[in-house]
């Protein structure tokens, strides 16, 4: 593939650095956010992949359209305009596909909380929690990732109804309340554990992070498998298609 990258900050470097690996793909172009896009621009492309940032794609969005080439999205903070992008590529007939995070081992990781979580259903003796790490520089927590792996777990587990993310003094966590804890340290790039406990086991599955790269390979697979398709995607349509289910 022929790509352009539109963003050139830590992820559109780490993608590039992929590429720069990669014989059978190529960098055309790396702009900025702050570059004004023209569809000519685009025009050699086979793919577009933004990593931007909200404002500057909104704005773009019709220019990467007009430019009638497969976009795929990481820059996140537009998702509460989601129907109006997905109205737009679909009335462009375009091909888009988003993700918060493109790192296909934490896309594992969340399916595989939603299917320990099933199968602890049936044993009641079995309690479970959700815990991250990250850098100091990271400002969210719990993290969006953790965030996403508890609507897994409370979506497969009924006896858990409620989501805690603090233990409170003289508040103790109830038997219905899903706990995650985040913790912020040093230089750590990020780490997800779903943990499973009963009075005679320990369960522990941990999603590690350990550079960028796994975020920079998962969306240029994501661009390889777009090339051909039409429509509004997420990176779980992707991975679905991949495992055939």
């Amino acid at each position: 593939m022929k790509i352009i990258l539109v963003g050139n900050g830590q992820m559109g470097r780490a993608i590039a650095a992929i590429i720069a690996e990669t014989p059978q793909h190529q960098i055309l172009a790396a702009l900025s956010s702050k570059d004004v896009l023209q569809p000519d621009m685009l025009a050699n492309a086979d793919a577009l992949i933004d990593f931007t940032n909200a404002k500057a794609f909104l704005q773009n969005l019709p220019v990467l359209l007009a430019a009638n080439r497969p976009i795929v999205v990481g820059t996140t903070g537009w998702y509460h305009h989601l129907s109006e992008v997905k109205a737009q590529v679909e009335g462009a007939d375009g091909a888009l596909l988003y993700a918060a995070n493109f790192s296909l081992g934490v896309h594992l990781f969340l399916r595989l909380a939603k299917v320990a979580a099933s199968l602890i259903a049936p044993f009641p003796e079995f309690d479970i929690a959700i815990s991250e790490a990250h850098h100091t520089r990271k400002k969210d927590a719990p993290s969006g990732t953790a965030l996403k792996a508890a609507e897994q777990v409370l979506a497969a587990l009924p006896r858990k109804t409620a989501l805690r993310t603090a233990l409170l003094p003289d508040t103790p966590l109830q038997k219905e309340e899903l706990l995650i804890t985040s913790l912020r340290v040093g230089s750590v790039f990020g780490e997800h554990t779903l943990h499973i406990d009963s009075p005679a086991d320990e369960l522990v599955i941990r999603h590690t992070a350990k550079s960028r790269r796994g975020f920079a390979e998962g969306a240029l697979q994501a661009a390889e498998w777009l090339q051909g398709k039409r429509g509004f995607f997420s990176f779980e349509d992707f991975l679905s298609e991949k495992l055939g289910f």
